[in-house]
C-alpha cells in the first residue's frame, strides 16, 4: 500500500495471538516431520520429481491443517454430529482445536462487548464452518448472526451477504476465504479482522486485511492472527512478520500458486520449517514411477469449493497414502507390468513404460577407482536384471555360433 494512501488511513494494530496445541495435535503434527525432512534431504542430492514435490506440499499443508485443529482434519467424520448440536465445552474439547476457544473469546469482546463488526478469514471453508458453529451461541444469544463469502456460495448469495453485512445491524460477522474475498470493499462495515491461520505469502495476508483497511475506513483497525505455537505455523509467522514470502520468487503478485518448474530455491525455504535430524542416505535418482512433466502449476492453498484440481483438506491423508506406494522411503519401485489386452494395450488403462527402460531407471552403473565397472540394483529388480543378462548372453552366444 502506497505511503500517501497509508497517511490517510486510521491507526492499525496487528496482534499475534499465540495458541497452544493439544497433545493430540502435537503428536499428529510431529508424525509428519520425518517424511518431510526426508524429502528435504533428497532435494539436496537432486531436484525433486513433481510427484515428490506435490507430496511434500501435501505434507506441509496437512501440518497446517493439524495446527488449525483435528476437527478440520476429520471434518467429514465429525461434522454431521456437530452441525446439529449447540456448542458446549465438551464438544469443543472433542475437536482438539484450541483456536476455536480463542475465537469465542475474541468475538465475545469485539462483537458483544464493543459492538463491532468483524471479518474472519481462513483459506479452508471447512475451518470457517467449524468457526461459525463454535460462535453460533455467542452471536445467537445476543440476536446476532453471521454470513459466508467464499467460492462455495452462488453469486446471488454472496451479493446478499455483502448487502446484509453492510445494512443489517444484526449481521455482525462475515466468514471469508481467500478466493472468495478478493476485491471486496468492507471498510464501511467492519473494523476488525481475524485470521484463523497465516497464508504462505504475506501479500495474501495483506490482501485479506485490505478488505477493511482501505480508503473510506474511519475507525482504528485491529488485526488478530491466530498462531499455533510449536508448529509449522509459528515458523511461518516469523517469516510473515518480516514481510518475506516463505517461497520468495515463486509467487506471482498476490497469488499463492507455486510453479513446479520455477521452484529451484523452494527447498532452501522449506529447510527453515523443519528440523530433519539424522536421516538415512537419500538415493541419487527418483523412482521411474515419479518422473513427471514439470510444466504445471501446483496449487498449495486448499479451499473446498474455491480451488479446483487439488485435493480437499480431508483428502490429503488419502492422497499421501496413495503416494506412499510410490515414495515409501524414496526407494526404486519394483517393475510391475499390468495385464495386456488382446489389442496389446494395458487392461488397466494405464500407460505402460517399456519394462527394459523402467529396469534401467533403477540400475546404477559406476566406474571403480581401478577402472572397472560396478552394477548396483535394488533387490526387487535383481531377478529382472539377471534374466536380462542371461537373455543377452544367449543371444550373443547364438550370434557367435551362427557366424562361426
Amino acid at each position: 500500500m502506497r505511503k500517501e494512501v497509508l497517511a490517510q488511513l486510521p491507526p492499525r494494530t496487528d496482534t499475534r495471538v499465540p495458541v497452544e496445541m493439544t497433545p493430540q495435535q502435537v503428536a499428529e503434527h510431529e508424525e509428519l516431520v520425518q517424511p518431510i525432512a526426508r524429502l528435504v534431504q533428497i532435494s539436496k542430492k537432486r531436484p525433486l520429481a513433481q510427484a515428490e514435490f506435490l507430496k511434500l506440499m501435501q505434507l506441509l499443508t496437512q501440518q497446517r491443517i493439524i495446527a488449525n485443529g483435528l476437527g478440520q482434519l476429520r471434518f467429514e467424520e465429525l461434522w454431521p454430529t456437530y452441525s446439529r448440536a449447540r456448542p458446549d465445552a465438551m464438544l469443543l474439547e472433542g475437536l482438539f482445536a484450541p483456536k476455536l476457544a480463542e475465537l469465542r473469546r475474541l468475538l465475545a469482546d469485539l462483537v458483544v462487548d464493543q459492538g463491532r463488526k468483524v471479518v474472519i478469514f481462513s483459506q479452508w471453508r471447512r475451518m470457517l464452518r467449524l468457526a461459525e458453529w463454535s460462535v453460533r451461541d455467542i452471536l445467537g444469544d445476543e440476536g446476532y448472526s453471521a454470513v459466508f463469502f467464499t467460492g462455495a456460495e452462488k453469486q446471488s448469495q454472496r451479493t446478499k451477504s455483502v448487502v446484509d453485512f453492510h445494512d443489517d445491524p444484526r449481521v455482525r460477522v462475515m466468514f471469508l476465504s481467500d478466493a472468495g474475498g478478493v476485491g471486496l470493499n468492507l471498510q464501511k462495515a467492519a473494523s476488525a479482522c481475524i485470521n484463523l491461520e497465516l497464508p504462505w505469502n504475506p501479500a495474501v495476508l495483506e490482501q485479506r486485511i485490505g478488505r477493511i483497511y482501505r480508503l473510506g475506513q474511519r475507525h482504528p483497525i485491529d488485526v488478530y492472527n491466530l498462531v499455533s505455537e510449536r508448529s509449522i505455523e509459528a515458523r511461518i509467522a516469523g517469516l510473515i512478520g518480516a514481510k518475506q514470502a516463505l517461497f520468495s520468487g515463486l509467487f506471482d503478485g498476490t497469488s499463492d500458486e507455486i510453479r513446479f518448474d520455477t521452484a529451484a530455491s523452494f527447498m532452501t525455504r522449506v529447510e527453515r520449517l523443519v528440523d530433519p535430524g539424522p536421516l538415512p542416505e537419500a538415493p541419487a535418482r527418483p523412482s521411474a514411477s515419479l518422473v513427471r512433466q514439470a510444466d504445471a502449476p501446483i496449487e498449495v492453498e486448499l479451499d473446498d469449493g474455491d480451488t479446483e484440481n487439488v485435493a480437499s483438506p480431508t483428502e490429503v491423508a488419502d492422497v499421501d497414502a496413495a503416494l506412499a506406494d510410490e515414495v515409501p522411503a524414496m526407494s526404486p519401485a519394483p517393475i510391475d507390468m499390468p495385464p495386456i489386452d488382446e489389442a496389446g494395450a494395458p487392461a488397466s488403462g494405464r500407460v505402460v513404460r517399456d519394462p527394459v527402460a523402467a529396469l534401467f531407471d533403477v540400475v546404477r552403473v559406476e566406474r571403480t577407482s581401478s577402472g572397472g565397472l560396478r552394477i548396483e540394483a535394488p533387490p526387487e529388480a535383481t531377478g529382472s536384471l539377471v534374466a536380462l543378462f542371461e537373455g543377452m548372453a544367449k543371444l550373443l552366444a547364438g550370434a557367435t555360433s551362427s557366424t562361426g
